[in-house]
């Protein structure tokens, strides 16, 4: 949500999280909306095999668990990757202020369908059979510097959770477009992309 929409919210309660802390967990009652002012956090599953899922990944800016608005239990755990700072807005508040002044709906209404087009590019990157396709995506997805240059924001292993891939698979990928010429990693954490996503 951009700072005016959150202008007209209800007060929410400011929580501060260490690395590795939990916001909530599968199973848990709902907080309401999560807006993220500092550090990051994932929702993640656990799949039946063992292996971590990333459902989603909100820094600075961003907010998460939408869902639990109309939800009776969190369906994933939330868990600070770095020390952050959020303001959870109750669910109950929400949809009072809301039937209070219309407004307020739609405004959540609009941030709810922005997500829903996220969530569908990310589909269509998750869709696509090969890993250096769903890794190219991915990073032509990245806001680029005035330099051309990329950060990733997150470890090589969080992309790789989020696009459903082992971080081996990442990096052998990664090396593929590397070696057609497609990315080039850069000693500052970033990369650098040739041309538009095929």
């Amino acid at each position: 949500m951009d700072p005016a929409q959150l202008a007209a919210l209800p007060d929410g309660q400011d929580l501060r999280l260490a690395r590795g802390d939990a916001l909530f967990r599968a199973g848990d009652p709902p907080l309401g909306l999560v807006l993220v002012h500092r550090g990051a956090l994932e929702l993640r599953r656990v799949s039946a095999e063992g292996r971590l899922i990333v459902l989603h990944r909100a820094g600075p800016g961003d907010s998460f668990a939408e869902a639990s608005l109309f939800e009776p239990r969190h369906h994933c755990d939330a868990v600070a990757t770095a020390p952050s700072l959020v303001t959870v807005h109750a669910a109950a508040a929400l949809r009072r202020a809301a039937a209070a002044d219309p407004s307020i709906g739609w405004r959540l209404a609009a941030h709810l369908a922005a997500r829903l087009v996220a969530e569908r590019a990310r589909a269509e990157r998750l869709a696509q059979p090969r890993a250096a396709d769903r890794l190219l995506d991915a990073l032509h997805a990245l806001p680029e510097d005035d330099d051309g240059l990329r950060h990733l924001g997150r470890s090589w292993k969080t992309l790789a959770a989020e696009l459903g891939l082992t971080h081996e698979a990442t990096y052998r990928a990664l090396a593929r477009l590397e070696r057609a010429g497609l990315v080039r990693r850069d000693g500052r954490g970033g990369v650098r992309l040739a041309g538009p996503p095929a």
